[in-house]
């Protein structure tokens, strides 16, 4: 499965159980002028942030090959010595998974 599927799939999952993410843009700026690109600040940050019980996860969004980049690695290093917690998802049921440790029971 690609990445972006993959993403896909996690996104939808969690919005539909209505937890608190949104998916981080990394891509930067395009410039129609020069038809370059501005980097994005972020570089190196996971693809999708989630919140359970005030806790923030970083989810980079990985195919069963893709490997993490030098930049990815040291924002994994700084984000968690911040507190965050970090994982590297490669399918649904992975992050099935993550969650089932840290999922806050819902009220219905």
């Amino acid at each position: 499965m690609k990445e972006r599927e993959i993403q896909r799939a996690v996104l939808e999952y969690l919005r539909l159980r209505k937890f608190f993410c949104w998916k981080n843009n990394t891509v930067g700026i395009y410039k129609k002028d020069t038809g370059k690109y501005i980097p994005s600040q972020s570089v190196g940050s996971p693809d999708i942030f989630l919140v359970i019980k005030g806790q923030i996860y970083g989810l980079e969004i990985k195919s069963e090959k893709g490997k993490q980049s030098e930049s990815q690695k040291r924002w994994q290093l700084l984000f968690e010595a911040a507190g965050g917690k970090y994982f590297i998802v490669n399918s649904l049921s992975e992050l099935l998974k993550i969650i089932s440790k840290y999922e806050e029971k819902k009220e219905t």
